[in-house]
């Protein structure tokens, strides 16, 4: 059998999976009736998981942010879906930029507890390892996780939480192809200090 070319392979994977995601069944061998509603629910896991693999590969030999890019705007767009609502992933991650006074307030109490916490010399790794926890320690507790199982809507909460942080993960990969990227090892920005 003569060899494929590998872009042929991930031209084929697209099809099926675009075939499988508008809900074409796939018939049973020999053109006969199509598959059960099952088959089809486990054809389709398979195949996501297959793009997923492809698509690991391809990007990781590429070695830039073009992977995880692509990553978490599909992630965006079925998070979306989960929530019941039109996926538009530009607009989600455009919607970061947004001029809001909680979040102007939130950057300028994060600038100042930085400032006091580590003064003007901040080590990149030391304001990385205290953005960690604010982001997580936030998250949590904003995300219902702290809340007494049972409360009601705790589950969209934690969705919408989960939404928020991929949105703002894929936020800063665009904010650092806007900037030319930081670079592979490269050390994180370290914010100005205020006042």
């Amino acid at each position: 059998m003569a060899a494929v070319p590998e872009h042929r392979l991930f031209e084929a994977l697209a099809v099926v999976c675009r075939a499988c995601a508008d809900g074409i069944a796939p018939e049973a061998e020999g053109g006969a009736a199509p598959a059960t509603e099952a088959a089809v629910a486990e054809a389709r896991e398979v195949l996501g998981e297959a793009a997923l693999a492809a698509a690991y590969g391809a990007f990781a030999a590429r070695g830039d942010e073009s992977g995880p890019m692509h990553t978490l705007v599909a992630s965006l767009g079925l998070l979306a879906v989960l929530a019941g609502e039109e996926p538009d992933p530009p607009a989600e991650i455009l919607g970061i930029a947004a001029e809001d006074a909680r979040v102007e307030a939130e950057i300028d109490r994060a600038g100042e507890a930085v400032d006091q916490e580590f003064g003007r010399e901040a080590r990149a790794e030391a304001v990385t390892a205290a953005l960690e926890a604010r982001i997580l320690g936030t998250a949590i507790t904003l995300a219902g996780c702290t809340l007494p199982e049972g409360v009601d809507g705790q589950a969209a909460v934690r969705l919408r939480a989960a939404r928020c942080l991929t949105r703002l993960a894929a936020g800063l990969l665009v904010m650092n192809a806007a900037g030319g990227g930081a670079g592979e090892g490269a050390a994180a920005p370290v914010p100005a200090p205020r006042g």
